[in-house]
């Protein structure tokens, strides 16, 4: 498996999430945080394989300054004082300026021509009838 093209899909598949409104973005994390798996998420397919992604010619130095900058402004939040970012992702004004950032960047990668699909597959317990799992796939697709 090419796990520099793995983590650059997943990248794009993100930064698509990052710039959409509040219910796609809630729909692409199903049960749980979705802004806190945002942050996570960038910090995995981007921060921690950055090296590779540039190596490999995925993304260029400017993209990833502008990817780069994006992680910064969740790490810049990851403090007391921010607490209502991690929990208004619908309300908070700084999603508006990530949401922007998010479509800046996917321009600068000539990728605004890409949309996602989300998949979610629930799975209900056969005795209490109550969401048990949640398996969510999300696809990248040209609009």
């Amino acid at each position: 498996m090419d796990y520099a093209k793995y983590h650059y899909e997943e990248l794009l598949k993100l930064l698509i999430i990052i710039s959409s409104q509040p219910k796609t973005q809630l729909e692409a994390h199903g049960i749980g945080n979705a802004e806190e798996e945002m942050a996570i998420d960038l910090e995995f397919h981007f921060t921690d394989h950055k090296g590779s992604l540039l190596d490999s010619g995925f993304i260029t130095i400017e993209e990833a300054e502008a990817i780069a900058k994006i992680d910064a402004f969740f790490e810049e939040r990851s403090n007391d004082e921010h607490e209502l970012f991690w929990c208004e992702l619908e309300t908070h004004p700084d999603w508006v300026t990530l949401r922007t950032m998010a479509h800046d960047t996917l321009q600068l990668m000539h990728k605004d021509n890409f949309t996602i699909r989300v998949n979610t597959k629930n799975e209900t317990s056969w005795f209490s009838q109550n969401i048990t799992s949640q398996q969510i796939t999300i696809d990248l697709v040209q609009k």
